[in-house]
């Protein structure tokens, strides 16, 4: 299911805000709502209504300066003890949007395309560089401040396999022929030692991650077919990115898939035309939280 018409609806809710997914990472991120079909549209397309997908990829950045703009993206950490704003009255088996109106769903880390720049390579580039143990710190940090700030569910991307000809391509194109006699600002050998560090960190941590470094080179031509320039995605990348994340996140977490997800506002003929108002009207709080464990326990989900 890459756009899903309209899945099956669990129900609706009255609130201000839906629950929200929040992409945090590069411009392999900020790319996510390229046209035609970036994998954040598919996301986007597949939960209308039901969660807002919140982009937040930052074009060019490293690790290193991202850690800068945590408290921006997933706002305070909650004091200790209690809760912050981002985290739920609901468990991680709750599958009721107004519980989590406003709340993160869940999130996508996806760094390390920019820190494994070569230092090697050319000026532009080389400033981009993080040293990988630098790096894993950093994910670590990462990870700690957004659980800090409730968030629980969080996916682990690391980066893609480096397409070297595409590279070259690239920066022939930009640059012209001096550029035929550059070193390289990115290879797969300098990046997979990334990609390394980050699934070795969430299995520490026992967060899921994605290596998308390993299950791109699976694919066939996939430097050619998946990567525009030897590291951002081509259409069909975006499409292969969307449907490894959507199987990620919906393997992991259930109760996040989008039939299991109540619609923010009744649908337009189940409102009460007789007494319009009554169908906007807010469900209580323990009325939200005891229908929400119910719904968890029936799906056979701890809440």
């Amino acid at each position: 299911m890459l756009a899903s018409a309209a899945p099956v609806s669990a129900g609706s809710f009255v609130a201000a805000a839906r629950p929200r997914i929040i992409l945090f990472g590069d411009s392999l991120t900020e790319r996510g709502f390229d046209q035609p079909g970036g994998w954040a549209s598919y996301m986007a397309a597949n939960y209308t209504r039901r969660a807002d997908v919140v982009n937040r990829g930052m074009s060019g950045y490293n690790t290193r300066w991202a850690i800068q703009v945590l408290p921006y993206v997933f706002g305070p950490p909650a004091p200790s003890g209690g809760s912050s704003s981002s985290s739920s009255s609901i468990t991680a088996g709750s599958s009721s949007s107004a519980a989590l109106a406003g709340q993160v769903l869940f999130a996508t880390l996806f760094f390390g395309a920019n820190d494994a720049a070569r230092k090697e390579g050319p000026e532009h580039s080389a400033r981009q560089h993080v040293p990988v143990e630098e790096y894993g710190r950093n994910l670590r940090e990462m990870v700690s401040y957004m659980r800090a700030a409730g968030v629980r569910r969080i996916l682990l991307l690391t980066p893609p396999p480096v397409w070297s000809p595409g590279r070259r391509k690239h920066m022939l194109w930009r640059v012209g022929e001096q550029a035929s006699d550059w070193p390289l600002d990115r290879t797969q050998e300098a990046t997979e030692p990334y990609a390394r560090a980050a699934a070795e960190l969430a299995a520490e941590l026992g967060v899921p991650c994605l290596d998308l470094n390993t299950l791109l080179q699976q694919e066939e031509d996939w430097g050619e077919r998946l990567l525009c320039d030897g590291l951002h995605f081509t259409p069909a990348g975006q499409e292969k990115l969307w449907s490894l994340v959507r199987e990620a996140v919906w393997r992991e977490w259930p109760e996040t898939r989008p039939e299991a997800l109540k619609t923010q506002f009744p649908a337009w003929d189940a409102i009460n035309f007789a007494d319009i108002p009554s169908s906007f009207v807010p469900q209580p709080a323990d009325e939200v939280v005891a229908a929400a464990k119910k719904t968890a326990g029936a799906n056979g989900v701890k809440a």
